[in-house]
């Protein structure tokens, strides 16, 4: 099962809002957000932590807390358990996902202008011809690039897996001899978003939260 909830920032939390998330957290979580400059980069980093307490609960794995998150070398979150999780914000938006079968990966990206020939290198050239020739090419670049992420992250290899080894024009992607299914998100207007799971992806339980 594959369950995915998200939530907009719509708004700069008082002072007191911000004490009373904090508090939900493990102090070495308060401690690391509180190191955060911006705000929107408080609010998101709580936010996130937040869906993954509720998603722990909707995958009935309640003998789990924040407090036992670890880190691989590649500093990937993780739990020692049966379950795994993947969180990814941009913009206003952050998402996170979970499944209890197999490993998973998400990202979300805000559709904004860019310098298309500054990432030709990330990419393949089947996947770059379909990026100059959309009608869109924006909106393409983030697609493939959310669905690239996306599968590197549930690889949890990180930057360490060059972005141009992986094609993802088709929805199976297969890296190392494990297959990868690709699904897409629909999140909200001039947003990208894919998830990217080890496991055949039939139906994802995805919907909004706020706090």
């Amino acid at each position: 099962m594959v369950i995915c909830y998200y939530s907009e920032i719509n708004k700069q939390w008082s002072e007191s809002e911000l004490e009373e998330k904090l508090k939900l957290l493990p102090e070495p979580l308060q401690i690391e957000i509180k190191r955060k400059k911006r705000w929107m980069d408080q609010q998101l980093s709580i936010t996130g932590k937040l869906l993954l307490k509720e998603l722990i609960v909707a995958l009935e794995a309640s003998q789990l807390s924040l407090a036992a998150i670890k880190y691989t070398d590649h500093n990937r979150p993780w739990f020692d358990s049966r379950i795994d999780f993947n969180i990814a914000h941009s913009g206003n938006f952050v998402i996170c996902c979970g499944t209890n079968s197999g490993s998973i990966g998400v990202d979300i990206e805000l559709i904004k202008p860019i310098e298309l020939d500054d990432y030709i290198d990330y990419f393949t050239s089947d996947e770059w011809r379909i990026i100059r020739d959309s009608e869109h090419p924006s909106d393409s670049f983030f697609e493939f690039w959310t669905r690239k992420e996306a599968v590197v992250k549930a690889v949890g290899a990180g930057l360490h897996i060059p972005l141009s080894d992986i094609d993802v024009i088709n929805n199976r992607v297969i890296y190392n001899e494990i297959d990868y299914y690709i699904q897409k998100l629909i999140i909200a207007k001039d947003y990208q978003c894919h998830l990217a799971s080890t496991e055949p992806i039939a139906i994802v339980d995805y919907k909004q939260i706020q706090f």
